[in-house]
């Protein structure tokens, strides 16, 4: 899994040093979800009587992860209390002082800070005494030099729910003086951790089916009632036209007229509340309470307001509108491809997402039209993913919801809610783009397999028995076949590997016993590439490198930057496709495209870390880049060994002067790198290809084995683009033959038996005369001259305009005898020769 945007720099080893941070962002871990199940309702489904913290183990022996357990109990001494008067508090600007009636004695003096708090209102009270979760003792309090004799309370200081924004509001009919805790009795929320392919979990029935199936308790399935019908047919009222029913395969409605808008009753908003959802109104509470309880998403929509009272379900491109304004007020550039609900006269909603601005339920509205559709997964996936826009609705249709027997209920049981919440009546019929069954997904499994995979027995009437508990409907053909018909809201059962799954998940994965013997060895020699991987992480890392892993996948803006069209990787300069490969359906724009180059990522990993004031970067990583192959269509993927290094190389101390990273200092990493993994000699090149990548400050690299490569200062250019202010020195090599080829015995030769003889040579030579050239001139001049190294560069008025001073220190020696400076003075007479002849190099006097 590649990690890049949230671990930017790790320690792949223990040798490693970490100098990068984590970015901690708020997830529980990749592509997990929250979800809040209260107890109490549960219960509507399966007669359980059995504690919380037993279910909550029950759930996590069946696969389903528990992240929590909270119990909930109004504390002893809380009080049903009426605010009687409420004047501002003298001495502070954002406090109220609140005569209460508590129901005993004279009315209580209490400052509050709550916005909310009104004269006759109904409130909970924290009397003198009260200890308030988690050890919160009330006491009498001098607040801003008045006297307060307890507190009104809000649900979450009660710990009822997450709301704070103001007091809680408790309804007319609580009697004055009675404990809270006769209206509000026990109750308790497990949280549970849902994986992606579990959608079905994503709602009350679901957990409960599970429950049942452990337990080995009745469910009992949600019950649909017949509607109260009346006034004209739904379908004279109103008409819904899919055009594109692959993305939207039904799409259903009722209509529900006369409606009073106004507060949900007390057992509803509670259980929104426990659910982590907010109560607004009677109408929007009963779709977020179907959206929990059936886990299938609604929205209601403002009859009167749909223009021409019809209802099509299109892509925006089809529509011709390139934007739409959501519920949140944000105006969203769209694509051509994003589904859309739409009425006579435009787009109302963007299909299993967010409604529209101007699409909500208003205080008088009169009628109501719900929607209650299945929308295709992965087209809401990629809108969502693309617009940054995730939503409850948008979460459960990218997991699939039940598109048969769930879709219906959730309606019904919504209008039902409806005419006992709100009033009205229900016109008569059911809107239904889709009336056909949807057709049955049939899986065999055989027994035998699944004593193979799951190492225990199996017989066929076991497995019939457990899969019928899951709502799997299964009949035995024989001890060696089960035929089973998976319901349609469980998409994650697709083959026999799942069935045996749930198998397996049902009887226990703790009571299979542990296999004495397995015929998987242990021990695996590391291939070729692994082990030449590995030599080079070493290495670097003791020159003082941290390896990094980042995304392979990049934005569009600033690929184009490092590698415009054609694409020209900067590690191997050559023009290799037009275009680069792009995803057809990427999570956000920053994800659009398959990196042509390693440089992108590791300058993005440093301006990362810069902005957090990690500085001193030393930074490598090995990764792919990738190009079209025009051809086959496919992606040619090429491993790059990429360098960057930023700041100070060694950083100052009490014993030695700071050492800045350069190019040079990338020089030298670069060839100590390459004497460790045995690449031979390097030879640098001045790099005349244009690369917007560097500046001026740049070199080809080429190896003895074959491996080539480029490095070089960064481009102020680009630095900006990136927002990194200090100097960068990137380098990048094409290793993909190298990590696949077997690595070569080193070679020993003894030590020299005589001593060296050392000459220097100082030359005025042309400016564009690389050392480089010089040295490897110079070396095979003579079989006695066995290293020349550079060690004075000088440029100044003595000399003439366009040279330059180089001055190198040449070793002789002989395996044979000590060489006199007779036998070295041909060889050296040669080299002046050379250097005049072939470079007009002359010999500095």
């Amino acid at each position: 899994m590649e990690c890049g945007k949230i671990f930017r720099g790790y320690s792949l080893m223990r040798y490693y040093r970490i100098i990068v941070i984590i970015n901690v962002i708020k997830i529980n871990r990749i592509g997990i979800s929250i979800m809040k199940i209260v107890y109490s309702w549960l219960k509507d489904f399966v007669d359980i009587s059995a504690p919380v913290a037993q279910v909550a183990d029950a759930l996590a022996s069946a696969g389903i992860e528990v992240a929590s357990v909270t119990e909930t109990s109004v504390p002893p001494g809380v009080k049903v209390a009426r605010v009687l008067s409420r004047v501002p508090h003298p001495n502070a600007d954002k406090l109220s002082l609140c005569r209460v009636d508590s129901g005993e004695g004279e009315p209580l003096q209490i400052v509050c800070g709550a916005p909310n708090v009104s004269e006759g209102m109904v409130v909970a009270l924290a009397t003198v005494g009260t200890v308030l979760p988690p050890d919160f003792k009330i006491s009498k309090a001098k607040i801003r030099g008045l006297e307060s004799f307890g507190m009104l309370c809000s649900g979450k200081e009660l710990g009822l729910s997450d709301d704070h924004s103001g007091i809680m509001e408790l309804p007319d009919s609580y009697a004055t003086g009675a404990p809270l805790a006769e209206y509000i009795p026990y109750d308790a929320v497990i949280e549970i951790e849902i994986t992606p392919n579990r959608g079905d979990c994503l709602s009350v029935v679901g957990v409960a089916r599970e429950v049942s199936a452990r337990f080995g308790l009745p469910f009992r399935k949600p019950v649909r009632r017949l509607q109260a019908q009346g006034g004209d047919p739904v379908s004279a009222a109103i008409s819904v036209n899919v055009e594109d029913s692959t993305r939207c395969p039904r799409y259903m409605g009722r209509l529900v007229r006369n409606v009073a808008i106004g507060a949900s009753p007390e057992w509803m908003k509670r259980r929104l509340a426990l659910a982590g959802l907010r109560p607004i109104n009677n109408v929007v509470d009963i779709t977020n309470y179907i959206l929990v309880k059936y886990g299938q998403p609604m929205h209601a929509f403002d009859y009167d307001a749909i223009v021409d009272k019809r209802i099509v379900v299109r892509t925006a491109g089809n529509m011709g509108v390139s934007s739409f304004t959501t519920l949140d007020g944000v105006e969203r550039k769209l694509a051509g491809d994003d589904l859309l609900i739409c009425d006579g006269k435009g787009a109302v909603a963007l299909a299993g997402v967010m409604g529209g601005a101007g699409s909500e339920i208003k205080e008088h509205t009169k009628n109501v039209f719900l929607e209650c559709a299945f929308f295709e997964p992965g087209g809401i996936r990629k809108t969502s993913k693309r617009l940054g826009l995730s939503t409850d609705s948008s979460y459960r249709f990218e997991r699939g919801v039940d598109p048969a027997q769930g879709l219906a209920d959730a309606l019904e049981r919504a209008a039902e809610l409806m005419l006992e919440l709100a009033g009205g009546s229900a016109a008569d019929g059911v809107i239904d783009t889709n009336p056909n069954p949807f057709p049955d997904k049939v899986i065999t499994v055989r027994p035998s397999r699944a004593r193979r995979i799951l190492g225990a027995e199996f017989p066929a009437d076991n497995m019939v028995f457990s899969l019928n508990t899951l709502g799997i409907k299964s009949v035995k053909n024989s001890e060696e076949l089960v035929t089973c018909t998976v319901p349609h809201y469980r998409h994650d059962i697709t083959e026999e590997i799942d069935l045996i799954e749930e198998v397996g998940r049902q009887y226990g994965y703790d009571n299979i016993p542990a296999a004495e013997s397995a015929s998987v060895s242990l021990v695996r020699q590391p291939s070729t590439a692994e082990t030449n991987r590995d030599t080079a992480r070493f290495a670097l890392c003791y020159f003082g490198l941290n390896e990094i892993m980042t995304n392979s996948m990049v934005p569009e803006s600033k690929r184009k930057l490092l590698t415009p069209s054609p694409v020209t990787s900067p590690e191997t300069l050559s023009a290799q496709s037009t275009e680069p490969v792009k995803i057809l359906n990427p999570l956000n724009p920053d994800m659009a495209e398959m990196r042509t180059s390693m440089a992108l990522s590791l300058l993005e990993t440093v301006a990362y870390n810069l902005n957090r004031k990690n500085r001193d970067n030393r930074l490598f990583e090995i990764g792919k880049v990738f190009t079209p192959d025009g051809k086959s269509g496919l992606a040619i993927e090429r491993d790059i060994l990429a360098l960057a290094i930023e700041g100070d190389y060694v950083p100052q101390s009490w014993g030695n002067q700071k050492i800045e990273n350069c190019f040079f200092v990338l020089k030298g990493i670069i060839e100590a790198f390459a004497t460790h993994c045995g690449f031979g000699g390097a030879k640098f090149e001045r790099l005349v290809t244009t690369c917007p990548l560097y500046g001026p400050e740049s070199a080809r690299v080429s190896f003895q084995n074959g491996i080539s490569g480029t490095m070089g200062r960064v481009s102020d250019k680009i630095r900006k683009a990136f927002g990194i202010k200090t100097p960068v020195f990137y380098a990048g090599f094409d290793v993909t033959e190298w990590l696949s080829a077997p690595r070569p015995l080193p070679k020993y030769v003894p030590l020299p038996k005589f001593p060296p003889l050392e000459r220097d040579f100082s030359f005025v030579m042309p400016d564009a005369l690389s050392c480089d050239a010089v040295k490897n001139e110079i070396k095979f001049v003579s079989p006695l001259i066995k290293a020349v190294r550079p060690f004075d560069l000088y440029r100044g008025e003595k000399l003439s305009a366009g040279t330059k001073s180089m001055t190198f220190s040449v070793e002789f020696r002989s395996p044979d005898k000590t060489l006199t400076d007779e036998d070295a003075a041909e060889a050296c007479s040669k080299i002046v020769s050379v250097m005049e002849k072939k470079y007009m190099a002359a010999l500095r006097k």
